[in-house]
């Protein structure tokens, strides 16, 4: 497994971004088979600026690194990510600063998020059966 020294190298093209690590790796979960998980982080509100940065990046790292966008992450896996990351470029402080907002917002949706999520695989099917009956009418 690589270390956090092995990981600037490889990634070396990215010091000018904020870039942090999360998932399997963060947490000391990661094995030989896992990919990294990697954020850059762009302060960007303007998703279509997001996708240029990230088409800029992708491509030039290997292979074992899953390169994502931290502005266009899902709320969950952003609140997910806050919860466990370790900083590749960048300082600690004003990304946990960064992060504020992002983990207030969570807390004040996870209850809906997970209220709304389903209970069970049966519950799920049940629901794509409606679903699929429905008229034409109705669906998007």
């Amino acid at each position: 497994m690589k270390n956090l020294q092995d990981i600037r190298t490889d990634l070396s093209f990215m010091k000018d971004h904020e870039v942090v690590v999360f998932g399997s790796y963060a947490s000391k979960r990661a094995d030989k088979r896992s990919d990294i998980d990697i954020a850059v982080i762009t302060r960007e509100k303007d998703r279509n600026r997001c996708m240029e940065i990230w088409k800029e990046i992708l491509g030039k790292a290997p292979a074992t690194y899953d390169i994502k966008i931290f502005e266009l992450l899902p709320l969950h896996i952003k609140a997910s990510l806050i919860q466990n990351y370790e900083v590749v470029f960048g300082n600690r402080l004003d990304i946990s600063e960064y992060f504020y907002n992002f983990r207030k917002l969570w807390n004040d949706m996870k209850y809906r998020f997970k209220e709304n999520q389903f209970q069970s695989t049966k519950e799920k099917i049940m629901a794509l059966e409606r679903y699929r009956r429905s008229p034409r009418r109705y669906r998007v």
